[in-house]
């Protein structure tokens, strides 16, 4: 979308325990070798899918998982300010979030008035986790989880201009092993079985202060270990004044939970910037941890409370003691932090992690490459708000990203770099229309499945060349949003509202 404003993680037997745990991972890896449990389906975080992809020949499913985006974009001149949370898909399961409850319009829209309304009055509406079915070549809903989960607030009490100026936040959750992990309000955690949809426990570290909130996607590891952020903010006033706490989640299968503040994990040096003067580290809004291939580290990233320049990554052990962090305060550019973005880190499979800030310069960013230790490797000058895709293949690695040039209003790219950030290959968009995916997908054979602004989901094959297209609706200002791959193929993109099945 056009950019209208500044841009700115019991004893027993041996014999019996060895039984279990090898019956556990086997019924694990069989659960996600090629299912969507989460963003970007890893949890490094990568995109990437043993499955290939069918082609974009037909629709086979339409549904309606936000009800309000018609009033939404009254209020924003158009623009679909939301992030929404991927389709899971496994098998012939997908869960989807659905919006229901209450919008409150404001009048006119757009004005603001009467207080609360729009963006301000958000959390008048109710986030659920729906379950679907694939049954004779439809999906039919088999339940529905409501959660009292609420995002941030917009600006403070009063309406006062500063916040997420109307970019909802993100609503995430995510699955493993015959459940589903769901966002509730005061921080915490739903546990819900998949079968029925019954709710099995209820994980609450933070009680329930209703000014604690989930922040970004639930990001889940291959043992089943929840990592998330959580951000405490002042009641009245959230964004003029400091944080009252930010904290790095963890529950363990077992139900253990465990949380580390941000103050912590920068504690000791001052390149994150001086809370005294900018304010404390706490996560971005929409950020989710992302986890090391071995499982034994974990990364996300923060910023100053007050200024988007003061940014930070967190390297973060498995015992949530801090290991590393760096500063995006770098030589040559300074990486910011948005609230209104959904970049989140990735894990590249020789462990280096890549993300995507945005810049105060211009209305782009750079895709950052920091390596295990949090040294940092290069730069890319990329769009804005992406996670970007990993295809491994030859012994190395390849990124994919959206690459739209907003300040002159085009080219838009979808772009192929190297494991040094050096492009390979870009895919320009028809019709100077701009790529609005924030987490594409990469298949088995390098297949590139992303979603445009004109209103159609596209197929790039590796090389940069189109394999197929199919248009679904034409949405210019649509929200960014992710895409996701069945372990059949199956494509599920998002447009202004609806979640599109598309394949063969």
């Amino acid at each position: 979308m056009t950019q209208k404003i500044s841009l700115f993680i019991l004893c027993c037997g041996v014999l019996v325990c060895a039984g279990w745990r090898a019956g556990h991972v086997a019924e694990v890896h069989a659960q996600t070798k090629s299912a969507w449990p989460q963003w970007a389906r890893t949890p490094q975080h990568t995109g990437s899918t043993p499955a290939v992809g069918q082609n974009p020949a037909a629709q086979l499913a339409v549904i309606t998982f936000d009800p309000f985006v018609s009033q939404e974009q009254a209020e924003s001149g158009g623009e679909l300010l939301s992030h929404y949370q991927v389709p899971l898909v496994d098998a012939s399961k997908v869960f989807l979030e659905i919006k229901t409850g209450t919008y409150v319009s404001c009048d006119p829209p757009g004005s603001g008035q009467p207080y609360p309304c729009g963006p301000d009055a958000w959390n008048r509406e109710i986030w659920n986790e729906r379950r679907f079915a694939w049954r004779n070549g439809a999906l039919e809903q088999l339940w529905n989880f409501q959660t009292d989960w609420k995002p941030e607030p917009n600006s403070g009490s009063g309406g006062s201009g500063v916040g997420l100026y109307g970019w909802e936040p993100v609503f995430h959750s995510a699955m493993w092993n015959g459940y589903v992990f769901v966002p509730g309000s005061s921080g915490s955690v739903y546990k819900v079985k998949q079968s029925d949809g019954k709710q099995v426990a209820h994980y609450k570290p933070f009680g329930s202060d209703a000014s604690t909130f989930v922040s970004g996607p639930l990001t889940v590891d291959r043992n089943g270990n929840v990592f998330y952020n959580a951000l405490a903010l002042d009641p009245t006033n959230p964004w003029t004044v400091d944080v009252r706490g930010a904290y790095l989640v963890k529950v363990t299968p077992r139900g253990v939970v465990r949380k580390v503040s941000f103050s912590t994990l920068v504690a000791g040096t001052p390149d994150c910037g001086d809370p005294t003067y900018v304010g404390s580290q706490r996560p971005g809004v929409n950020i989710a941890p992302a986890i090391s291939a071995d499982g034994e580290t974990i990364y996300t990233v923060s910023r100053s409370h007050f200024y988007t320049e003061y940014a930070c990554m967190e390297a973060v052990g498995a015992d949530l003691k801090p290991i590393w962090h760096t500063s995006f305060q770098l030589s040559t550019l300074t990486g910011t932090v948005s609230d209104l973005a959904s970049s989140t880190p990735s894990v590249a499979p020789d462990g280096s992690i890549l993300f995507g800030t945005t810049s105060d310069s211009s209305s782009r960013g750079n895709m950052l490459k920091f390596n295990s230790s949090g040294q940092f490797l290069a730069s890319y000058d990329f769009g804005w708000d992406e996670t970007p895709a990993i295809y491994a293949h030859d012994g190395t690695y390849s990124v994919i990203i959206k690459d739209n040039y907003y300040d002159t209003s085009g080219p838009y790219y979808i772009t192929q770099l190297s494991a040094g950030l050096v492009p390979e290959w870009q895919y320009q968009s028809a019709d100077n229309y701009e790529w609005c995916v924030n987490a594409p997908a990469v298949d088995a054979n390098g297949t590139v499945y992303a979603d445009s602004e004109d209103g159609s989901v596209y197929v790039i094959n590796q090389g940069g060349t189109l394999k197929g297209k199919l248009f679904l609706l034409h949405a210019v200002g649509a929200a960014y949003t992710p895409i996701a791959l069945g372990r059949d193929g199956k494509i599920y993109t998002e447009n202004d509202g609806y979640m599109f099945v598309v394949g063969n």
